[in-house]
C-alpha cells in the first residue's frame, strides 16, 4: 500500500505515518496449523530518522535485540532500522509465538542496513532525562497526541520542521522540554511570537530571546529563541528549574 492506498489498509491510524513522510507498507501473514496467526507489517519511510520517529511514538515494552530499537509486549514487536520500521503482531502471545515473532523481526533486520537517528536527540541535556519518553517529530498533529498545546498550530510546525519533546525529572521535579529546529530564523521568531500571544496572552512578544512566566497552579513555562531553534519548557515548579533546563539545552545550539 503506498500514501494514496494506506487508508485501505488501515482507518485513522494512518495519519501517524503520513506524519513522518510514509512512502509505502508491506504487509505479509504467517500461518502455522495449531499455532497463533503472525501479521508482519514493514514501513518504509523516506528517511531514518522519520522510521526512529514513528517508533518513538510508543517505545515502551521489552528490549529483544532487534533492529536499531525495539520493544516486545503483549505478542507486538515493534522496531526501527534504517529507513524502516515494523510491527509484527501473534494474535496470541504464546511462548511459541514469541520465538517466532522474534525470529522473523531478526531476520528482516538482519536484510536493512542502519541509518542515522536525528540529529536533534543530540541537543537534549542528559541530565535528569527519562529516555523512554524521547520523541521525536515534525507536524502538530504528533505534537498534540504527545504533549497538547492548543488546537491551532502556534508552533508553526510543518512537515520542513524538526522537533524533539522529553520529560525531565531533575531532584524528583517532573518538567517537559520541547526543541524545534525551523528552516530559517524568521520563521523560528514568528513562531516564538505566536507562542508568546496565543499561549501566554501578550499583546505583544516582549524580552525576547528568554522568557519564563508563570502559570495555573504555581507552575512556570519558559520559552528561548536562538537563532533557527525554539526551545520550551512546561510544568516546571520553579522558574529556576525553567532557567537551568534551558542553559544547558542553549549550550548545544
Amino acid at each position: 500500500y503506498g500514501r494514496k492506498t494506506l487508508f485501505d489498509y488501515m482507518d485513522g491510524a494512518g495519519e501517524l505515518y503520513l506524519a513522518y513522510d510514509f512512502q509505502r507498507i508491506f504487509v505479509q501473514k504467517y500461518d502455522k496449523p495449531g499455532s497463533p496467526l503472525i501479521t508482519a507489517e514493514a514501513y518504509e519511510m523516506s528517511t531514518s530518522q522519520d522510521a526512529y520517529g514513528v517508533f518513538s511514538h510508543d517505545p515502551e515494552g521489552e528490549d529483544v535485540g532487534v533492529g536499531q530499537d525495539n520493544a516486545y509486549a503483549v505478542g507486538l514487536l515493534r522496531f526501527w532500522k534504517g529507513r524502516f520500521f515494523f510491527r509484527i503482531l501473534a494474535e496470541e502471545d504464546t511462548p511459541e509465538a514469541k520465538a517466532a515473532v522474534v525470529a522473523l523481526g531478526r531476520s528482516l533486520a538482519r536484510r536493512i542496513p542502519e541509518g542515522p537517528r536525528p540529529a536533534l536527540l543530540g541537543l537534549l541535556p542528559k541530565e535528569g532525562l527519562e529516555t523512554t519518553s524521547v520523541r521525536y517529530f515534525h507536524t502538530q498533529v504528533s505534537l498534540n497526541s504527545f504533549y497538547y498545546l492548543a488546537d491551532d498550530n502556534i508552533l508553526h510546525l510543518s512537515p520542513r520542521t524538526e522537533a524533539v519533546l522529553a520529560v525531565y525529572r531533575p531532584r524528583g521535579e517532573k518538567m517537559t522540554l520541547i526543541i524545534v529546529r525551523y528552516p530559517d530564523p524568521q520563521q523560528a521568531r514568528d513562531a516564538y511570537e505566536e507562542f508568546d500571544r496565543v499561549y501566554l496572552k501578550h499583546d505583544v512578544a516582549v524580552d525576547w530571546p528568554l522568557r519564563v512566566e508563570t502559570i495555573e497552579r504555581g507552575r512556570h513555562v519558559a520559552a528561548l529563541l536562538k537563532g533557527n531553534f525554539l526551545a520550551l519548557v512546561f510544568d516546571a515548579r520553579s522558574k529556576a528549574a525553567c532557567e537551568r533546563l534551558l542553559a544547558e539545552t542553549a549550550r548545544h545550539f
